[in-house]
């Protein structure tokens, strides 16, 4: 299996011998903090052997341990046990899931006669806000639990595919971006499980297959049919007015939720994919503030979406739009579920995605030889062969950095005369000192190669107009942007290229759709009123990972308003 457990971990936990880490992970609490817990919960006793909760239960409690033993058990698809910790006076059960309300992937059981507090998840949240050193030590524990949960494969949830398959990439992304431990037999290495899925009446054909924890065979499912199953996604009430609506779970997206969740506000967070957004896909950003070494997209990612979580937010994923309707006095987000949530206001964070050069076949080969990301999945792919990189901004640059480590050779391919326009400096020169790292300028693909999987590609020189031919399997995108707009199909102005129009832009005299309102907009608003844009989904932003943050921190000031006005 891959993992990518050091994306959760390191930004979260502090560095430190393996035992300064379990202390972490299983702390023990003081008899000051059991009394501080004690006012946010009630005793309960079980006995010998009876559950607390079992695999697959959703919205359990968070139980502190007072006398005896509760064992936490890891059940297979057959029914056996396997018992992972045992938790004495002063520790605790809970890792990431309890605070999402996702499906528990282990079972809490009473290995002798126990006596716990039991306090309800919105009295946990209530209190890691209001206790501030108690909270954090909690936190950390959670997210190193499940460091652990994924590091050791803790998990009974099997994929069986290719590596070279693009559903198979499809699923193995999303189980990953989503910190879902999981184990993955690669067909081509994996000979013991092709003859175990003859036995069981599988064939290649079948693949990518998922195994659930019971047993359940889900052949290439989507990735809601997947999440379902799961326990990931859950069942929204399509009744419920909430005040903020977040389409988009990127960094600007997470940041609203952070920050408007923090002051009260009913917030719910709905992406089609996971948390990150086209940052997530980033190996390594190094130039953002307060990280001097760097820190990896879903790193950061994975910790906005603990904080979202930490002061209430729900977060609805996998849920892709399909309409965005204006309303008063509320608007609705049609889902491809076909739930629907309603919302007084909305922020539209749904980010852009990389522009796809016009190549024949090039839609054959997406996810099995064509990427819009480089993330540690794409790399191992990658180890000992020949890649190239098409684009020239900061995030090519990283790319080329990042795969160079396990790459033979990396070529970048720009059609301008070279990098100094796009890129960072910092980015540039680590390029020009890497040995294994080619600039190619004036150049382009124009041809690619292959039957189920690109196995060649030749490009051109715009000037000479030499052609050159290589064995390469692994394309690497990121050229320009567009936005992730489809979904609001002219309800909302946008600019000639399909960017959200915000603040004064949609007061202009040309505009496409008129401003109705007596007040002005609020800066980042869009045509319609209540509904707020942020991010690289907007016209007019700077398309960088802190002016997105930054853009979904301020636009809850301005949330606050349309709210407090009553009629937005």
């Amino acid at each position: 299996m891959v993992t990518t457990a050091s994306t959760l971990l390191d930004s979260q936990a502090r560095p430190g011998s393996m035992d300064d880490r379990r202390a972490q992970m299983y702390p023990i609490l003081t008899d000051a903090q059991l009394d501080e817990l004690s006012t946010h919960g009630s005793e309960q006793t079980f006995a010998r052997g009876e559950l607390l909760w079992d695999v697959g239960d959703r919205n359990t409690c968070f139980y502190v341990v007072l006398e005896g033993e509760l064992e936490i058990v890891r059940r297979d698809a057959f029914g056996n046990d396997t018992v992972l910790v045992v938790h004495r006076r002063g520790s605790y059960a809970g890792e990431t899931s309890l605070l999402s309300g996702r499906a528990a992937m282990v079972a809490g059981r009473a290995g002798a006669h126990l006596h716990v507090l039991s306090i309800p998840v919105e009295r946990l949240r209530e209190l890691m806000v209001t206790h501030a050193q108690l909270g954090e030590l909690i936190m950390r524990s959670f997210i190193l639990r499940r460091v652990r949960m994924i590091s050791e494969e803790v998990s009974d949830l099997l994929l069986v595919g290719s590596r070279h398959s693009a559903d198979t990439m499809r699923l193995r992304d999303f189980l990953t971006r989503n910190a879902q431990p999981y184990k993955f037999f690669d067909l081509e290495t994996s000979g013991d499980m092709c003859a175990l899925l003859s036995r069981c009446d599988f064939g290649p054909d079948d693949t990518p297959l998922v195994i659930t924890s019971k047993g359940e065979p889900l052949r290439n499912p989507s990735l809601r049919m997947l999440a379902n199953r799961l326990g990931l996604s859950q069942t929204l009430d399509s009744q419920k007015v909430h005040d903020l609506a977040v389409i988009g779970a990127g960094p600007a997206g997470l940041a609203a939720a952070v920050y408007a969740a923090s002051e009260g506000l009913d917030v719910i967070v709905v992406d089609s994919v996971a948390p990150g957004g086209q940052a997530g896909t980033s190996s390594k950003i190094e130039n953002y503030l307060g990280f001097p070494t760097g820190i990896s997209g879903q790193a950061l990612a994975g910790r906005a979406f603990m904080q979202a979580q930490k002061f209430g937010a729900q977060i609805e994923i996998p849920a892709r739009l399909t309409g965005l309707h204006c309303g008063n006095p509320f608007h609705e987000l049609e889902l491809d579920s076909g739930e629907r949530v309603r919302s007084r206001t909305v922020v539209i964070a749904s980010g852009a995605r990389y522009r796809k050069p016009t190549l024949e076949r090039l839609g054959a080969f997406e996810g099995a030889g064509i990427y819009y990301g480089a993330t540690y999945l794409e790399s191992r792919l990658c180890h000992g062969q020949e890649v190239v990189i098409v684009g020239g901004g900061n995030s090519a640059g990283q790319a080329a950095v990042f795969l160079s480590e396990a790459a033979e050779k990396v070529y970048v391919l720009v059609r301008s005369e070279g990098l100094a326009a796009s890129m960072s400096q910092y980015l540039i020169r680590r390029i020009e000192t890497t040995k294994n790292i080619e600039l190619l300028t004036f150049t382009e693909i124009v041809e690619l190669r292959g039957t189920t999987q690109l196995d060649g590609v030749r490009w051109r020189h715009g000037k000479t107009m030499q052609e050159t031919s290589r064995p390469v399997r692994h394309v690497f995108i990121f050229i320009g942007a567009a936005p992730n707009s489809d979904f609001i199909a002219g309800s909302i102005a946008t600019d000639e290229n399909g960017f959200i129009c915000t603040g004064s832009e949609v007061t202009r005299p040309e505009a496409e759709q008129p401003w109705l309102l007596s007040r002005p907009p609020f800066p980042l608003e869009t045509s319609c009123p209540g509904i707020f844009a942020v991010g690289d989904v907007r016209a007019t932003s700077t398309k960088r990972v802190a002016s997105a943050v930054g853009e979904g921190s301020t636009v809850v000031q301005f949330v606050h308003q349309a709210l407090s006005r009553g009629s937005v």
